[in-house]
């Protein structure tokens, strides 16, 4: 089976500082393969590019031993997104929690379904380097349940793993981190010879899903957040190490439009210590999609953010974005 997604974005944005900012961009391009190569094992990859944001590259590739009429339980090896975080939302923007857990490993990974359950265990070698160790030693856990009733749906979930520093925007963040950390070192003349580059203990990671659907509505919640705080050097906030944290909280209304189906949303997210990641303090986001021809969707979003304070070290200040999105899936 083959498929794909094509995402086209239009905005215009109003920044916390400097002048207003828009533009066309290509957004999203992927393209999916998956095969059922016998009665156990299934092939799947993607390759994936983002104007401006990612080169066209291979997402994911893995393999999947599973039988669900035989065993409740599966093996999934490969390059892919490890079950760490729902990061469900009903808008075009993604959820600040994907902003922070978000993690694209090569992975092992082993579980079960069972029912209404499911559960996985999985390990890979992270490419932090936790002093300079070059093994496998990153792992996570996760559990949820699910149930779909005639007109009504929930689920919930619950994930750990053993290294936050290993998500892809704490990866990139924490290594020009230490490495800024280093240089500032050299440019002071101090004695360098204790201070390593990578890092030198792990952070590990946890975080809480619910989804509910009665109806026409539809409710999201999720939770994610470090378990302790980084080493000042590997990731700061207010002069000390950071703990990072993100949640989302979202509602959604399913109703036709001249008999087409479309979704309204509203959202509020936020998230706390998470300043030198970039990231917004709160965030309002307001959205409504329509399905205007089969398998082709149009998008319109607002997305209110709110800075840091100046005593955290933010600007303090409000912005605004206003993005339309064309969507076609096959």
């Amino acid at each position: 089976m083959i498929s794909s997604l094509i995402e086209v974005e239009a905005y215009h944005a109003s920044p916390y500082e400097g002048d207003n900012e828009s533009d066309i961009v290509l957004a999203t391009f992927e393209l999916g393969i998956e095969a059922q190569i016998n009665a156990w094992a299934t092939a799947t990859a993607a390759l994936l590019y983002e104007q401006n944001e990612t080169d066209l590259e291979v997402d994911v590739a893995y393999i999947t031993i599973a039988n669900e009429e035989a065993s409740p339980f599966f093996l999934t090896a490969g390059q892919l997104y490890v079950p760490f975080g729902a990061f469900e939302t009903n808008l075009v923007s993604d959820p600040l929690t994907l902003e922070i857990g978000e993690a694209r490993e090569t992975t092992v990974q082993v579980g079960f379904v069972a029912g209404d359950f499911l559960g996985s265990l999985y390990v890979f070698n992270g490419d932090r380097k936790i002093d300079g160790e070059n093994q496998i030693g990153s792992w996570g856990a996760n559990l949820g349940y699910a149930h779909e009733g005639d007109d009504r749906a929930w689920a919930f979930g619950a994930g750990y793993i053993n290294d936050l520093g290993d998500s892809d925007t704490l990866q990139d963040a924490t290594n020009a981190n230490r490495v800024a950390a280093l240089e500032a070192l050299i440019e002071k003349g101090l004695d360098t010879s204790g201070f390593s580059v990578d890092p030198t203990e792990r952070v590990g990671g946890w975080t809480i899903n619910a989804a509910a659907a009665f109806g026409a509505f539809n409710l999201i919640g999720e939770y994610l957040s470090a378990t302790d705080d980084f080493d000042r050097d590997t990731l700061g906030f207010e002069d000390a190490g950071a703990k990072p944290s993100a949640w989302n909280i979202e509602a959604g209304f399913t109703f036709p439009v001249m008999g087409r189906e479309s979704v309204a949303a509203v959202a509020y997210q936020g998230t706390r210590e998470a300043l030198a990641l970039e990231l917004q303090k709160e965030r309002w986001l307001l959205g409504w999609s329509i399905e205007i021809f089969d398998r082709t969707s149009l998008s319109f979003e607002w997305a209110h953010d709110i800075d840091y304070s100046e005593s955290d070290g933010g600007t303090g200040e409000s912005a605004d974005t206003i993005t339309a999105q064309l969507a076609v899936e096959f």
